[in-house]
């Protein structure tokens, strides 16, 4: 059987496949017939032949072969017979299913309750792959089926009629284009396409793959030679990833409106201390103005002696670091603050791991661990696991200024 019969065959349409089958069977009628007199069985149906083309060439197989090639059973066969018969064997019934004009409509108000009621779960756009996609996040902490429970609760507490789970979970997942955890881009997109790639392609790409590695080697033996240097300030600065309060186990959390607070972090490299700076959304964005000022304010605090040079790293953020604002903040510092120089050095797309996000992490963990003994409600909850996770130095942001509350 040639590749065209076989993708014919095994089509999503099961009208084509009924018409393949159908091609491939020929009735035939036997020169003689015995019929017992007085007998109670009916005259026999005519015998079938079945065939493949072979190219130009038609080759006549047995059943058996027919049906283990194209992987049916008789009840496939059985059936395109008794749908060429009901149309005086002239061509095949079409398929009846679910034409019978009589399913059972969904009330359109629930559907519109469904979605009213999934559009107020409290959602956040991906702190690390936001320029890569469009969707949205919801906290981990529920599932589909425990959301459709608060769902139902909602209707019984309201006497209103629902749907079922499996009306609510096909809305959930084809209606939305929203997911349960965000994910943290720790994997280089370069590095995990070139693993993917067959051997012509790797050849190919090869060049380019080395000078990506290359360069995060290089990267990496620069950092390490500005630890060395003892005439300098290194440090490191990072966005944490969006902390929504209130934060808890509570089901009525999980329906409120939230509070996005941000933290920022600089990490002084050489002595291993970092800055936090925290605020939240009513107070400022995430953009360069606020980044820009935690910076400046944390270089008017460095105790730095007269001529003295910093060096910065950070991930490539356009919106936030790579941009002419923050290098007119820094020619102000240089201006007027009396630093030497200023070098800001990036990290290779897909390698921007750095010391800042051990901070990171050690704030995540004292977070669920504050969370068993109960919830967190405010921005300054959020400052003080911070401050209980580390003895570090913790400000609070405003819009124009940083002001220590500690």
């Amino acid at each position: 059987m040639t590749n065209e019969n076989i993708c014919l065959t095994y089509t999503g349409d099961i009208e084509k496949q009924r018409q393949y089958i159908d091609k491939c069977m020929q009735k035939i009628e036997p020169r003689y017939r015995y019929m017992r007199i007085g007998g109670t069985r009916g005259p026999r149906q005519n015998n079938n032949a079945f065939f493949f083309k072979q190219g130009d060439e038609i080759v006549r197989v047995c059943k058996l072969f027919f049906k283990n090639t194209l992987a049916i059973t008789d009840r496939s066969i059985r059936t395109v017979l008794d749908k060429h018969q009901k149309l005086a064997n002239q061509i095949l019934e079409p398929d009846q299913r679910g034409k019978h004009g009589k399913q059972k409509k969904l009330d359109p108000k629930l559907k519109a309750g469904i979605k009213e009621f999934v559009d107020k779960i409290p959602k956040i756009e991906s702190h690390y792959t936001r320029a890569n996609t469009s969707k949205t996040f919801i906290e981990g902490s529920k599932s589909v089926t425990s959301i459709y429970n608060d769902y139902v609760d909602m209707c019984k507490e309201k006497n209103e009629p629902f749907c079922n789970y499996i009306y609510f979970y096909r809305t959930f997942t084809e209606d939305f284009n929203i997911s349960f955890f965000v994910p943290k881009k720790d994997l280089c997109e370069e590095c995990t396409s070139y693993s993917n790639m067959d051997e012509v392609e790797k050849i190919n790409m090869k060049e380019m793959y080395e000078n990506h590695l290359h360069e995060k080697n290089l990267s990496r033996d620069e950092n390490r030679k500005d630890k060395e240097d003892m005439n300098v300030f290194v440090a490191v600065y990072d966005l944490q990833a969006v902390m929504q309060l209130p934060k808890g186990d509570v089901s009525a959390f999980y329906y409120k409106s939230k509070l996005n607070v941000f933290n920022f972090t600089i990490y002084d490299i050489k002595t291993n201390k970092c800055q936090c700076f925290v605020w939240d959304e009513a107070n400022g964005r995430r953009g360069v103005n606020e980044l820009g000022t935690c910076v400046l304010q944390y270089i008017k605090n460095l105790s730095t002696t007269e001529d003295a040079e910093i060096i910065f790293y950070s991930d490539n953020c356009a919106g936030q670091q790579k941009n002419k604002f923050m290098i007119a903040m820094y020619l102000y510092a240089v201006r007027y603050l009396g630093i030497k120089s200023i070098t800001h050095k990036y990290l290779i797309k897909g390698h921007t791991q750095n010391e800042g996000g051990s901070a990171h992490s050690l704030i995540e963990r004292e977070t669920k661990r504050m969370l068993k003994s109960g919830p967190i409600y405010t921005t300054e909850g959020f400052v003080s696991i911070i401050r209980s996770a580390k003895k570090r130095e913790t400000h609070l942001m405003l819009t124009s200024y940083v002001l220590r509350i500690f």
